[in-house]
C-alpha cells in the first residue's frame, strides 16, 4: 500500500526530514496530519495541554480524545494514517529541542508569542543544532500569518516577532475557526514541499478570509 500514490511525481523527499511540531493545537495538529499524508515519517510532538471540548471544533481531535494529552492523541491519529511513522511525544513545557541531525524542520504553533520566542531562543541557542528551517504559523479566527526562516537565527526571528500585547488584534489570539486552522496546515505543508524540493519560497505572507486576499508581509 502506498498512501502517497496520488502525488507520486509531484514531489518526493518528505520522509527524509524530521518534523518538530511545537504546539499540537489547531495549527500543529492540522500541519502534522497533512505532512503524514504527504509521506512524512519522523515526528517530534511538543505540547503541555490536554484535549478539551473547545479543541474539537478547531483542531484534528475527536470527542474520544477529550482529557487525553494532546501529544498522545495526535500521535494516535498520525499512526491511524500509517503504522510506519516514528513519533516521539513530549508532554509538558517546552524546555528542550530534541535535535535529530536529520534535516530537522520546526513548525511553530504555540498559542502565545511569548512561548514562541522562548522556544526559538532555545532552538537557536546552539548553532550546531539549529534546524534546517522554522515555519511559524500564526492564526486568528479569520486571519493567518506565516513566516519561513531557512537556517534560522534568533536575530532573524526577532524581525518578525511582536509581543502578545502588541498582537491583540493580530494572529495569534484565542479566537479560532476550523477553516482557518485547516488552511494553516495546507499553507505549512505547501511550504514544506517547496523547501524540500528547493522550489522558490513565498516568504512571509498573510491570508485574510473575509476578503480572500493573500498578501506578502
Amino acid at each position: 500500500m502506498s498512501i502517497t500514490a496520488r502525488h507520486d511525481g509531484l514531489f518526493e523527499g518528505t520522509a527524509n526530514y524530521t518534523y518538530h511540531i511545537l504546539g499540537c493545537g489547531a495549527i500543529g495538529s492540522s500541519a502534522a496530519i497533512q505532512l503524514a499524508r504527504m509521506g512524512a515519517v519522523y515526528f517530534h510532538l511538543y505540547d503541555r495541554d490536554k484535549v478539551e471540548d473547545v479543541n474539537i471544533g478547531v483542531s484534528q481531535y475527536i470527542e474520544s480524545d477529550i482529557n487525553k494529552e494532546k501529544v498522545d492523541a495526535l500521535k494516535g491519529h498520525l499512526l491511524s494514517i500509517s503504522q510506519e511513522l516514528i513519533i516521539d511525544a513530549h508532554s509538558g513545557d517546552f524546555d528542550e529541542f530534541y535535535f535529530q541531525d536529520h534535516n530537522d524542520i520546526v513548525i511553530l504553533g504555540f498559542d502565545s508569542m511569548k512561548s514562541r520566542l522562548e522556544a526559538v531562543t532555545t532552538i537557536c541557542s546552539n548553532p550546531t543544532t539549529r534546524p534546517k528551517c522554522i515555519i511559524d504559523g500564526r492564526m486568528g479566527a479569520e486571519h493567518y500569518q506565516q513566516y519561513v526562516l531557512p537556517r534560522p537565527t534568533l536575530q532573524q526571528y526577532m524581525k518578525h516577532w511582536y509581543s502578545d500585547e502588541q498582537g491583540d488584534e493580530e494572529p495569534c489570539n484565542a479566537k479560532a475557526t476550523s477553516y482557518c486552522s485547516n488552511m494553516s496546515g495546507s499553507f505549512i505543508a505547501n511550504s514544506v514541499r517547496k523547501f524540500i524540493t528547493n522550489a522558490p519560497l513565498n516568504g512571509n505572507f498573510s491570508f485574510h478570509f473575509p476578503t480572500m486576499m493573500l498578501n506578502k508581509i
